[in-house]
């Protein structure tokens, strides 16, 4: 999904347009929260863009993700923008609205204790009257408790600092009231938790290389890992492997929950074979003939299957050299017929090398036979069709045809011939030598009246025919 996006409600257009309001009312905020603000709204206009992505915010405007998203969470405390997703960070901006909307008016002396509170812990900058409408309004739309909305600001001004916008406390305090995390004894037990896991998450962020401070949303992960069955060495552990966000650790781990491997030395083969079937799969491309940066995705679609198959790796470059040798230099090419092999039960080198002498066999009784009837051509796959049929099929020996060949010997098409006079047979049921001796036959002429009952067939029937005959392998 795209880092920023119109909303709904937004109309979008191939030009950037700034509403008149927004220019009225917000012009008047810091620069860096305008720039961020007025670049992510010329990127909404390219939500599918591949560069639309925090990264590129970040290296765009040269600040920090956390500081663009410091920013973010601000302009969604004054309801321009929505955050849609805290871990990855995703945005959906809104209609600019007019200051000048109605605001609910609320208690003074209702939120009295509650606005000296929130005062007393945010020391580095002023809280305005909207800020404390937003505090009102969330405690009442969420049920959330005034007291624990103030431990959400002591846990926040922790991570941020004293000066920390309202709309991060919003966002983490809103989380944890998705999870019913809503009273005091709640947000004591899930500040509890965090100071369990703080080792660890401390640790994870270490083996990672990050020195960033843990946030909310890093301690959302612990605990789904942790719920999946993974022990905190392991997640410790896979991090050290992985280094890099705490996003590539989190995809790490899913894969190797798809896998259903939770234990290190699981993991630790999955890897150890992982990288074995990636050289595995750059010796196999060199030897067909092909050559691709990344082979993670030939492993997955290739490799993995044709090992399940049952060919190992020997074979399986003992059929890459003869794609090379064919100039079959494709992996689909080398996939087609490995299909072919699977379906007739051959998976093994040996099994490769019996069905080619077999075939050699084949060739040479042909070659024998075109021999026979004076034939000096080499074997055709009409041939091999016919031999197939005659042998494999209607299941005639190696004497009957060699007695019709001699019947066949000095016609304009001696292979046609013998086809029509084994057929013949066929039809009535001739299975020696001795009986095919004994048969006269004459090649059917079309003044030659056949001897065979009329009937009147459907159409119906005569699909039901032709479709019998589609089913036929040969």
């Amino acid at each position: 999904m795209a880092f920023v996006s119109f909303s709904s409600q937004q109309v979008v257009k191939n030009t950037t347009q700034i509403s008149n309001t927004f220019i009225e009312e917000y012009f008047h905020e810091s620069g860096d929260s305008i720039r961020v603000y007025l670049y992510g709204l010329y990127m909404c206009g390219s939500a599918n863009r591949y560069d639309n992505t925090l990264e590129h915010f970040a290296q765009k405007l040269l600040m920090s993700t956390d500081d663009i998203k410091q920013i973010f969470i601000y302009w969604s405390g004054l309801g321009l923008v929505n955050i849609l997703s805290s871990e990855p960070f995703i945005i959906e901006y809104l209609p600019v609205k007019t200051g000048m909307t109605k605001i609910k008016k609320y208690s003074e002396n209702k939120y009295a204790d509650f606005n000296s509170a929130m005062n007393a812990v945010i020391t580095g900058r002023m809280i305005t009257p909207k800020e404390y409408h937003e505090y009102y309004g969330f405690i009442e739309s969420k049920h959330f408790e005034p007291e624990a909305l103030i431990m959400v600001a002591k846990y926040c001004v922790g991570l941020k600092g004293a000066d920390i916008s309202y709309g991060y406390i919003l966002t983490v305090a809103g989380n944890w009231a998705i999870k019913g995390i809503r009273t005091v004894e709640a947000v004591e037990e899930k500040l509890k938790d965090q100071t369990d896991q703080s080792n660890v998450i401390t640790a994870v962020l270490k083996n990672l290389g990050s020195k960033r401070i843990a946030e909310p949303g890093d301690f959302e992960l612990l605990a789904k890992w942790l719920d999946m069955g993974y022990s905190a060495s392991v997640i410790e552990k896979v991090a050290k492997s992985v280094r890099g966000s705490i996003q590539k650790l989190d995809t790490a781990i899913m894969k190797y929950f798809e896998h259903k491997l939770f234990e290190q030395t699981e993991i630790d083969n999955f890897q150890k074979t992982s990288k074995d079937l990636v050289t595995f799969a750059r010796e196999l491309n060199k030897k067909i003939g092909v050559y691709y940066e990344m082979v993670d995705p030939i492993v997955t679609e290739y490799i993995i299957p044709w090992t399940t198959l049952g060919f190992d790796r020997e074979t399986l470059l003992y059929i890459a050299g003869h794609c090379f040798k064919t100039s079959r230099r494709t992996l689909a090419d080398m996939d087609n017929l490995i299909q072919k092999f699977y379906k007739q039960g051959i998976t093994t080198i040996k099994a490769i090398h019996d069905m080619l002498n077999e075939h050699l066999a084949v060739d040479g009784a042909i070659k024998k036979l075109l021999e026979s009837l004076d034939l000096s051509r080499g074997v055709a796959h009409i041939d091999r069709d016919f031999y197939g049929t005659w042998t494999n099929e209607w299941n005639f020996t190696t004497d009957i045809i060699d007695h019709v060949a001699t019947l066949a010997k000095g016609k304009t098409s001696p292979m046609a011939y013998m086809n029509k006079i084994l057929a013949s047979y066929r039809e009535k049921k001739i299975t020696t030598l001795e009986s095919a001796k004994k048969d006269n036959y004459a090649p059917p002429t079309l003044t030659v009246k056949q001897n065979y009952t009329k009937h009147n067939y459907t159409d119906e029937q005569y699909k039901s025919l032709f479709k019998s005959l589609d089913e036929v392998k040969y």
